[in-house]
């Protein structure tokens, strides 16, 4: 999306921990890792990044997991969440050995260690069948949302438009002036610097410039922001009923106006279906955890 989350050096000091935070109900986290940079440069203001391993029954069945973080303090009492950032995503525990990542401020130069409080997630949608939702011939009628009760029953509403419809999204959706004078007064109230929002402004036109008419391979879906952050993955079913390759996907958002650009390796056939995985309710499961980390 386009905000403007401070950007952090790559540079810093890793650190293995073998400590544990055990949850109350039967999951927790391992720290890992720690990338310990209190260095700040320029535009970046350095920051904490942590690796945590899940620990506890169940684990198997999940998909997905996340961290949220409540809370989190060096032992200076300095404040290391950051208010203004996003949720993350949930991350498929196929990925990095099912580790899981948290991002903090950086704490102070003199802080010897740091206190987390907060929540893991895990999405398992075993525990819920309507989080799988399959729209048959979802290509058939472009500009107009897919139609299916279990989307109607979520409030979910994704349209999959046409490449004349896509061209006129990409138009309304140009950087002008008054756009840009909107981003540089959301950038100052939350604080960011003048060579950041700059920064990102540049970006946004260097990404628009690269926007191309959909060619045949191409499955372009529009829907609000709130809309895309519940669902977890959406995927093009052939004839077959299996999933077809998508070496591609990408997501933009202005405003509250997503777009999710999915790249086939072959133009999918007229008939394909898309099967979404959604983040019900009772497909989540939280545990809480407090964990204190020893800084280098």
């Amino acid at each position: 999306m386009w905000g403007f989350a401070r950007s952090a050096m790559v540079l810093g000091i890793v650190l293995l921990l073998t400590g544990a935070a055990r949850a109350q109900s039967g999951v927790g986290v391992e720290v890992d890792e720690v990338i310990d940079n209190r260095v700040a440069a320029d535009i970046f203001t350095g920051s904490l990044e942590l690796r945590v391993k899940l620990k506890g029954t169940g684990l198997d069945k999940a998909t997905a997991a996340r961290v949220l973080v409540k809370e989190a303090r060096d032992d200076r009492g300095t404040v290391l969440t950051r208010p203004d950032a996003d949720p993350p995503d949930f991350m498929g525990r196929e990925y990095n050995n099912g580790m899981v990542p948290m991002s903090l401020r950086p704490p102070a130069r003199a802080a010897t260690s740091v206190k987390v409080k907060g929540t893991v997630e895990l999405f398992v949608p075993g525990r819920d069948p309507s989080s799988t939702v399959k729209v048959d011939k979802a290509l058939a009628k472009l500009d107009t949302p897919l139609t299916s009760k279990a989307l109607k029953a979520a409030k979910i509403e994704i349209t999959p438009l046409s490449a004349a419809a896509y061209t006129a999204k990409l138009k309304s959706r140009t950087l002008d002036e008054a756009e840009i004078a909107k981003l540089r007064a959301e950038g100052v109230a939350r604080g960011v610097s003048e060579k950041e929002i700059d920064l990102m402004i540049g970006l946004a036109k260097a990404m628009e410039s690269s926007d191309a008419p959909p060619d045949a391979n191409t499955i372009i879906l529009s829907g609000e922001e709130s809309d895309f952050d519940r669902i977890y993955l959406i995927e093009v079913l052939g004839a077959d009923g299996q999933p077809i390759n998508l070496p591609q996907r990408s997501t933009s958002t202005r405003g509250t106006d997503t777009l999710m650009t999915l790249v086939a390796s072959s133009p999918p056939p007229p008939n394909a279906a898309l099967q979404l995985t959604v983040l019900t309710d009772k497909s989540r499961m939280s545990f809480p955890f407090e964990v204190t980390i020893e800084l280098p």
